[in-house]
């Protein structure tokens, strides 16, 4: 259990360090060559059913849908008396909104202006990457591989993929630079590991082994 702890304490912990360092560079505008060399190579292989199917991610990550997901996740985890993990999944999603929304306020770095979808907020760092790749993929991958731990490593999997192409399609559709879903996916991940760890610690101080099974 302390290990555990530890060991997603340790994680969250490196990947907030690099976001921050990340955070720096773009400020400073250190990082705009390899962004645009990413946005011509987005551009040079731009192909038309690549495009339906990161549009297909974009209304994926959009707020409504976003918000109904983390709803309906929340109603099951209720209805299987997992307090602990409703408790986790709220934190994860809603820190990662809150935490995205007030990043973009202070970095304020303007969207690449040929994007193919439609965004009005600032660029960094990506709410699709951080809030429904992040927050809701992996996080939900972290607390189901809590609940079901001997296939963790599946759940996770899946996490991260979904995660990979979710910040992929944001900058297939030009509607990011790619340091803005890197940026998004190492604190969105943060988010979800810190939040993990307390979680796990607060249930063993409780006497609750890791897995629940409701």
């Amino acid at each position: 259990m302390a290990a555990t702890t530890e060991r997603k304490t340790r994680v969250g912990a490196g990947l907030f360090v690099a976001f921050l360092f990340l955070t720096v560079f773009v400020m400073a505008g250190w990082t705009q060559t390899l962004d645009d060399a990413w946005r011509d190579l987005m551009v040079t292989n731009e192909i038309p059913w690549l495009v339906s199917a990161a549009e297909v991610f974009h209304h994926l990550g959009a707020f409504p849908i976003a918000l109904a997901t983390t709803v309906l996740v929340a109603v099951a985890l209720v209805a299987m008396r997992m307090w602990w993990a409703v408790a986790a999944w709220v934190a994860m999603v809603a820190g990662a909104q809150v935490f995205s929304t007030i990043t973009k306020l202070l970095v304020d770095r303007p969207r690449p202006i040929d994007a193919l979808v439609f965004e009005s907020s600032a660029a960094y760092p990506s709410g699709h990457a951080m809030v429904s790749g992040a927050a809701i993929g992996i996080g939900f991958a972290v607390i189901a591989g809590i609940i079901w731990p001997r296939r963790h490593r599946l759940f996770l999997g899946l996490g991260v993929a979904y995660a990979v192409v979710m910040a992929w399609s944001r900058t297939y559709l030009r509607a990011h630079w790619v340091t803005d879903v890197v940026g998004g996916l190492l604190f969105g991940t943060a988010v979800v590991f810190i939040v993990a760890a307390v979680v796990i610690q607060r249930r063993g101080s409780a006497g609750v082994g890791v897995r629940d099974d409701g």
